[in-house]
């Protein structure tokens, strides 16, 4: 199988044979970098991850000409860029997803009943995600293991009875993280998007009532503890990888 599924659509249903892609094996990366007259070298203040490109080369078959456009059509409303980035997946390495956008005109070249074109992708999001979600639920602690090679930013839907409490994750690489519910924190359930950075409490904002960190996971063993007047915490997230 050498195709990709997009949005939930193989490219199959299109007749699309993919002839070849240029998929990065990191994000493109960007040295922060600042340079003092009269020092020699820069000081280096870390690198951050630029939106990664993909790009796969397709040749799309029809019956004939008008068979063409009519699939061509079909395919443009498929890759719509205004949808926003949606899952892009490859036969060739099926457990891993992109969330990816169409960031080029389709150029097409037509001979005759077939036409050849490159779909250019961009990834804003720009890191690797396993296909599955990773899901558990505990009243007390868990201990779950991350198997990608990269952070991993997990969302916790926590039933709380109000009050002070806090969720804590023992790192594999010995940092202790924990998000801390305030006193006056009111009883209900929130959810806390470490990967969107946002905090609800019955789909409202509720950043006042809870401050510490948005966890991170690292690859390995993480040990997450409740404590305090949570009754219980559901965590989701996807293996990531560069």
């Amino acid at each position: 199988m050498n195709g990709f599924t997009f949005d939930g659509q193989h490219s199959d249903n299109y007749s699309i044979i993919v002839n070849k892609k240029n998929v990065p094996l990191t994000p493109p990366i960007e040295n922060r970098l600042q340079e003092i007259s009269g020092f020699d070298g820069a000081w280096d203040y870390g690198v951050s991850y630029q939106p990664r490109e993909i790009g796969i080369e397709c040749t799309i078959l029809a019956d004939s000409k008008d068979d063409l456009k009519t699939k061509i059509r079909n395919l443009a409303g498929l890759l719509n860029p205004r949808k926003g980035a949606k899952p892009l997946i490859f036969d060739d390495d099926p457990d891993v997803q992109y969330f990816a956008r169409l960031s080029n005109q389709i150029p097409l070249e037509q001979i005759g009943a077939f036409g050849t074109f490159t779909l250019q992708f961009t990834c804003p999001d720009p890191f690797t995600y396993s296909v599955n979600i990773r899901k558990g639920t505990f009243a007390n602690d868990l201990s779950t293991t991350h198997h990608g090679t990269y952070i991993a930013r997990p969302k916790f839907t926590v039933t709380h009875n109000g009050g002070s409490g806090s969720i804590t994750n023992n790192r594999p690489d010995g940092i202790v993280e924990s998000i801390n519910f305030k006193t006056d924190s009111p009883s209900g359930v929130y959810v806390i998007d470490c990967k969107e950075y946002t905090i609800t409490k019955d789909n409202l904002p509720a950043y006042n009532f809870v401050d510490g960190d948005f966890i991170s996971m690292p690859q390995g063993l993480n040990k997450l503890t409740n404590s305090g007047n949570i009754a219980s915490t559901t965590i989701e997230f996807r293996d990531t990888w560069l």
